[in-house]
């Protein structure tokens, strides 16, 4: 009985963790058009006046979303192994 309850726990936290790995995808793409579009420089009336800060800080998002997502990969692999699916 105790094993059953901590497979469907366990069940239960790699759902979680595939609803967050798909939350995180999705923002990781919204934030690589924003790079592209930021960097588009035909959208620009010069170079001068492309958002370079802004750029920046994007990037360090996207950075960030990309470490959750390993760490997210990680845990889903490591519960796919103890769940033997």
């Amino acid at each position: 009985m105790t094993i059953n309850l901590e497979r469907a726990a366990m069940k239960g936290r790699l759902a979680e963790l595939e609803s967050e790995q798909v939350r995180l995808r999705n923002k990781f793409e919204a934030l690589a058009r924003s790079i592209r579009q930021g960097l588009n420089t035909a959208l620009h009336r010069s170079i001068e006046s492309s958002e370079i800060p802004e750029l920046a800080q994007i990037w360090s998002d996207i950075e960030v979303t990309w470490g959750e997502l390993l760490s997210i990969r990680s845990d889903m692999e490591r519960l796919n192994r103890e769940l033997g699916d």
